[in-house]
């Protein structure tokens, strides 16, 4: 049994303490808030929470406050000894206290402990009372002090006898008393200490972000924090110890692809399991090794009988819980892999038979089997690769690739034909399971093996695949590849259509990744691989329309006539999935909807991961802005799930996140998501994400009032857009905005030369769809800021009608509240409240939450800060000149003076001249 001191680092200097600080000030805010004066607070979690952290914490800012700090903290063995803790404590004393009365006070103390009592026991309780009493009275005459104990499980009897008598005395009714305890749950003690109406404050674990932030602050991929917190579960010491581990050795070469698990882990989660007795480990260690593990399933494999018992008690030391179907879930993966390794093989072996006859799904009752065995067994190897096919028909393709290696492994030397199959179909179980780690050992596997030049291309391309957005990591794999492929036209094809996504991924080159693709296509023709010709064409079609070529249209319909079935290669490359796509794109959101919902079960059925991720999005991104947005919220959590369960690139899902977010959730969240995949995807050099995500934050920063911030990460869209030769305005619909954002700024230059320019870039086809709506409203805002409110209000008219027609509820909504703003600057206050009542009712019925509460808050910004023009209009009317005197001194229309008055006064919340004055100095005084 291990104390929680024993691994959370003593706060001090350098990024251990750093790290300890930064996990232990949030949870300190909670504990100091809830404290208030006089306050009683139990802290609780399971190992490696942060408890001792929250403690120091505290303790370091009543001191910085000029406050008594009385610590003390109970160690294993303490149990037995008599006042064992207690004379562990110290007092750290503000300077304004004379230090002879708090040693004299102590020195009672120590005394009384030392004092045989009855009987002969060390300490004579009703001295060590009145002197504890007399202690906290002594510290109280000045102001509330802080009593922290620590570790309050190894508290002896007497001990925890004498403080809480202690504790209910009147002298320490101003004491404030903080108590860490390990475990999921409150225990009788923590009542004694404190009492019954004590507060409970449970110490969550650290979310993403938090994981992020740590990676972040030692030169980590941030890329890394969903997969380091999925294998953690979030608890800072493991957190801790996957950092250490990873400084202390150089990640590999594909280490930003998927970090490795470094041997702090697993002996941190050793500790861990550690703080459980032996009979619960023992039962922990076989449910390490079980798929799905239930009590009852357990107990066939040969588990005691108080098993129940056994798991309340690792539920308690937040080892474990228990799902609402009864299965028992480690809280973390590094728990389970920590537990199973912990046992000797020919402990694992029986485990394993065990398990095999226990198990009510033959796939695993046969994983177990081929586990428990290291022999060549020609049967077995079967029977293993029967359940991988079992396994990859209901969509488990991670499992399917480890039976497809354990059978490859197990089979004799002289059926190599049969190995080499296995081992074949392996890798492209484990590139469809997203899972890298697994697909490396495949490759390492084919490798050993001597396998032929197939299945060594086979099992590079898994890798490639598997590694998901971050391919400007697999450089050297995608060499190896197209090395070992020699000059076979159908494994060179495989290899350049890599090649082609990484060029216009990586190095947004997408006229490049076209001459890839082409290439592509060539060789499979050669190769007569119908599958491979087909997802070619489907990525030169892509290109061809980010680029602005005329031919992607028919690009495309030559991919579809090839009639070849979408799962056959992988359905995001597919043509059906990227007509699916340009549908969305063009606004024919019906059509888009019906062929995504016709491709998902495929997705569903396949197990591809990043398939069904892609499917997910996309049916998030239509529902959104079709006005579902209930519907696109489910959509993109299940897109998020399978992110982080399969341990894909996070840069995509935010993006999608952000999206639905800012139709349905919040526009915090969608903020919070686009940041974190802006950062993501700039650490995985993915461009095309990169772009998106910024899209999203500058949108987002535009509606809620931050044209500065959002000019920003606008702006560097239109660098990376353009870097990136993208030509097509409809995918990503940046342009609009960032014309808003201009107008909101007063660069009325700047936004007139970029709308002139998107308007004769833009075709007729383009200008039919949203994207076209969009720069008529955003032509609306210019045009309402240069003093023309009639060209503006048609331009409005227009886009409302063209939203309407293509079903994008959203934007409509959207446009209204446009139209509202103008009306309100032309003083036509009725017209202004009927738009602003029809956008309101429009998000309220299609549940655009963030859009309600933007219309509900009073001082929702509508506009930026006044311009460098409207402050000196503002000024020289303020001085009292008249709308003619202004206009001739700004060689300015009396009419534009009028609209630039209309928008100072809607910005200052004034209504007339007398008002302008004083919000002008309010102003000046708050900058």
């Amino acid at each position: 049994m291990t104390s929680d001191r024993g691994a959370s680092p003593m706060l001090g200097t350098g990024p251990r303490a750093a790290d300890a600080r930064a996990a232990g000030a949030r949870p300190a805010d909670r504990a100091e808030h809830l404290l208030g004066s006089g306050g009683r607070l139990v802290v609780h979690g399971p190992w490696g929470s942060g408890k001792s952290v929250v403690l120091s914490e505290l303790a370091r800012r009543a001191v910085e406050d000029g406050v008594p700090v009385l610590r003390m903290a109970a160690a294993p063995g303490d149990q037995d000894l008599a006042y064992a803790a207690l004379a562990t404590l110290f007092v750290v004393r503000p300077r304004a206290m004379a230090e002879a009365v708090v040693e004299d006070k102590r020195g009672a103390l120590a005394a009384a402990i030392g004092r045989a009592g009855p009987r002969g026991v060390a300490g004579d309780p009703l001295a060590v009372r009145l002197a504890l009493t007399d202690l906290f009275a002594s510290l109280t005459r000045d102001g509330p002090p802080l009593l922290l104990i620590d570790d309050a499980l190894w508290l002896d009897a007497a001990g925890a006898e004498a403080l809480g008598h202690a504790l209910r005395a009147p002298a320490a009714e101003r004491l404030r008393v903080v108590v860490a305890e390990r475990g999921c749950h409150e225990t009788s003690l923590a009542g004694r200490l404190c009492g019954d109406h004590a507060i409970r404050l449970p110490l969550e674990p650290l979310t993403v972000d938090d994981v992020a932030d740590v990676l972040n602050s030692h030169g980590l991929p941030h890329g890394w924090a969903l997969k380091v917190h999925r294998y953690t579960g979030g608890n800072p010491a493991l957190v801790r110890a996957m950092v250490i581990g990873q400084l202390r050795h150089r990640p590999d070469p594909r280490g930003r692809v998927a970090p490795t698990v470094p041997d702090t882990v697993g002996a941190a989660a050793d500790v861990w399991l550690g703080t459980v007795g032996p009979r619960t480990r023992a039962t922990l260690l076989t449910a390490a090794l079980a798929h799905r593990p239930t009590p009852a399933l357990l107990r066939r494999a040969g588990c005691a009988d108080a098993t129940e018992r056994q798991l309340a008690d690792a539920r308690n030391a937040g080892i474990v819980r228990i799902g609402p179907t009864g299965v028992v879930e480690f809280a973390a993966p590094a728990l389970r892999h920590a537990a199973a390794h912990s046992m000797t093989r020919s402990g694992s072996a029986a485990a394993h038979r065990a398990l095999a006859a226990a198990a009510d799904d033959p796939v695993y009752a046969v994983r177990h089997r081929l586990l428990a065995s290291d022999a060549f067994d020609r049967a077995l190897a079967e029977s293993g690769e029967r359940a991988a096919r079992q396994a990859g028909s209901r969509g488990e393709r991670a499992l399917a690739a480890e039976l497809l290696l354990l059978s490859a492994d197990r089979t004799p030397a002289e059926h190599r034909g049969d190995r080499m199959r296995r081992l074949a179909a392996a890798a492209s179980h484990a590139a469809a399971s997203g899972s890298f780690d697994l697909a490396v050992r495949v490759a390492d596997a084919v490798r050993a093996a001597g396998a032929g030049r197939v299945e060594q291309v086979g099992a590079l391309l898994a890798v490639i695949d598997a590694g998901g957005q971050a391919m400007a990591e697999l450089d050297d794999i995608i060499a190896r590849a197209r090395e070992r492929a020699g000059d076979d036209p159908a494994l060179l094809a495989a290899v350049q259509l890599r090649v082609a996504v990484r060029t216009n991924l990586c190095d947004g080159l997408p006229g490049s990744a076209r001459a890839a693709a082409d290439r592509a296509v060539r060789m499979a023709r050669d190769g007569g691989d119908l599958a491979l010709e087909a997802a070619a064409l489907a990525m030169r079609a892509r290109m061809e329309r980010i680029t602005g070529h005329p031919g992607s249209t028919r690009t495309l319909a030559t991919a579809l006539a090839l009639a070849v079935p979408a799962e056959r290669v992988g359905i995001r490359n597919s043509p059906q999935y990227l007509a699916a796509r340009h549908a969305v794109f063009d606004d024919r959101l019906g059509f888009a909807r019906e062929e995504l919902l016709r491709l998902l079960p495929l997705a569903e059925r396949t197990g591809d991961a990043e398939d069904l991720q892609e499917v997910l999005r996309s049916l998030a991104e239509v529902d959104a802005r079709s006005g579902a947005c209930v519907q696109a919220l489910e959509w993109s959590e299940r897109a998020l799930s399978q992110c982080a369960g399969a341990g894909l690139s996070p840069g995509p899902a935010s993006y999608t996140a952000a999206l639905v977010q800012s139709a349905g959730g919040s526009f915090a969240e969608a903020a919070a998501h686009a940041a974190r995949g802006v950062r993501v995807s700039r650490e995985e050099r993915d461009l095309v994400f990169t772009s998106r995500n910024l899209f999203a934050l500058g949108t987002v920063r535009l509606i809620t009032g931050r044209p500065h911030q959002a000019a920003e990460a606008l702006r560097e869209v239109a660098a990376l857009e353009a870097e990136q030769q993208v030509r097509d305005a409809t995918a990503l619909r940046w342009q609009p905005e960032l014309i808003e954002t201009l107008v909101a700024l007063g660069r009325m230059d700047e936004a007139r030369t970029l709308l002139a320019r998107v308007r004769r870039a833009m075709g007729s086809s383009a200008l039919s769809t949203g994207a076209g709506a969009a720069l008529a409203r955003a032509e609306a805002t210019y045009r309402d800021r240069t003093g023309e409110p009639e060209p503006a209000r048609a331009l409005l008219d227009t886009s409302l009608v063209q939203f309407r027609a293509l079903g994008l509820q959203l934007e409509e909504g959207r446009t209204l509240l446009h139209l509202a703003r103008l009306e309100r600057g032309r003083r036509r206050q009725a017209a202004a409240r009927e738009a602003a009542h029809r956008a309101h009712a429009l998000f309220a019925r299609i549940h655009a939450h963030p859009w309600v509460a933007l219309l509900s808050t009073p001082a929702a910004p509508v506009a930026g800060p006044l311009t460098d023009a409207e402050a000196g209009l503002a000024a020289i009317v303020a001085e009292g000149a008249t709308n003619q005197e202004a206009a001739n001194r700004l060689h300015l229309s009396v009419k534009t003076v009028e609209a630039m008055l209309s928008r100072i006064y809607r910005k200052l919340a004034v209504r007339s001249r007398t008002e302008l004055g004083p919000a002008l100095r309010r102003l000046e005084s708050s900058r």
